[in-house]
Order: C-alpha cells, then sequence, then structure tokens
C-alpha cells in the first residue's frame, strides 16, 4: 500500500467528529485556495495551518451541542418518570419541594401525611432511595435529583423570575 493510500484510510476511519470536520474544512481551504492560486505550496500550507484551529473548533461546539442534548434527554426522562408516577408518589415528590431539597431525614417523612406505599413503590421504582447524613448521624430519603428538578418546575417554587 502507498502513503496516499494509508493516509485515504486513516482519514476515512477517523472516528473523531472534530478531526472529521477539520480534515474536511481543512481540505475545502486547500483545493479552493489551490483554484484560485494555481500554487500547491501556499494550498498546502493553509490547509496545515487551518487544520489545527478548525478542530479546536469543531470539537468543542461539538461537546457543547452533545452536553445539551444529553441535559434534554434526562430532563425529557425525569419528565417522562415523574409523569407516570401515582398521586400517592407525586404527593411524596412534593413533600420533598416543599422541604428544599431532594433529601428528607426519616423523622421529617414520618412527621409529613405522605401515605407509606408510595414511599415503598419509589424505592422499589429506584426513584427514592435511603442513606445517611453526611456526619452519619441520621439516616435519610434520597430522591433521584432529575425527579426532584421536575417536581420543582411544576410546583413553581424556587423559580429566579
Amino acid at each position: 500500500m502507498n502513503s496516499i493510500e494509508k493516509w485515504a484510510e486513516r482519514v476515512y476511519a477517523e472516528n473523531d467528529f472534530g478531526r472529521s470536520v477539520a480534515t474536511s474544512l481543512s481540505g475545502l481551504l486547500g483545493l479552493v485556495i489551490y483554484l484560485t492560486r494555481r500554487d500547491w505550496v501556499i494550498a498546502a500550507f493553509a490547509s496545515m495551518i487551518f487544520f489545527p484551529v478548525a478542530r479546536l473548533t469543531a470539537s468543542a461546539i461539538h461537546t457543547r451541542l452533545s452536553r445539551g442534548a444529553d441535559r434534554r434527554a434526562k430532563k425529557n426522562d425525569a419528565e417522562h418518570v415523574y409523569g407516570s408516577l401515582s398521586d400517592g408518589e407525586k404527593a411524596v415528590v412534593s413533600e420533598f419541594v416543599s422541604a428544599g431539597g431532594c433529601v428528607l431525614t426519616w423523622d421529617q417523612m414520618n412527621r409529613s401525611s405522605v401515605p407509606r406505599s408510595a414511599i415503598e413503590s419509589l424505592i422499589r421504582r429506584g426513584i427514592l432511595s435511603t442513606s445517611v447524613t453526611a456526619d452519619g448521624d441520621r439516616e435519610t430519603f434520597d430522591l433521584d435529583p432529575q425527579v426532584f428538578d421536575v417536581g420543582v418546575g411544576l410546583s413553581g417554587k424556587f423559580s429566579t423570575a
């Protein structure tokens, strides 16, 4: 295999989004410069100089867009989970929202009027778990933070408007 075939194989087997975009843009820039100036040396240097800038820019944009898509997907998943909860389970979520956090102590939960079966149901669904406080003094109930955020959004509490 000659060097051009090796290069082509490497370019087309590339999985890195930033590198793929940078390769395409650099090649296009080199082609445009070559076609307008008829100077392959300037075209090659322009492509080599442009490549790292294009790669960094494309990678940064791709990372930002990917993170945004991940956040939207997690939010949609949490909204779907919240929408599938029973009224009793939603009352448990509302208790956390009223308290202002996604962690309640057992004492707080025992003083609440939420149905105990709803607490157990959320535990079985994996939305609620038990833990201990950071100081190790008390046992707690921990609500999934994504579901808590949906509950906060629907309650209108803690809005920054």
